[in-house]
């Protein structure tokens, strides 16, 4: 397994933040956060592999309604090789 902690930098739109947190609390592989002033949304991700994380958090970058995605951490000890 693969966990990422990240932080999306949502768009002002408040439609748009909504779609955003609607989309992600229906993916299991996605812990959501509470917002930090409805703009900065904290998430950790879950993936069985690191590819699959990647490819995740490139899905998370392009959504509309996501200004920015930074990483905070990625924790590969639990990889299987």
């Amino acid at each position: 397994m693969t966990f990422s902690s990240l932080v999306l930098t949502l768009e002002d739109s408040a439609a748009q933040r909504a779609q955003v947190l609607a989309l992600l609390e229906g993916d299991a592989r996605i812990t959501v956060g509470t917002p930090f002033e409805e703009r900065w949304l904290p998430v950790v991700t879950e993936t069985a592999t690191t590819e699959e994380g990647e490819q995740l958090a490139d899905f998370l970058r392009d959504l509309p309604g996501v200004r920015f995605l930074d990483v905070v951490m990625v924790d590969f000890s639990g990889e299987v090789n």
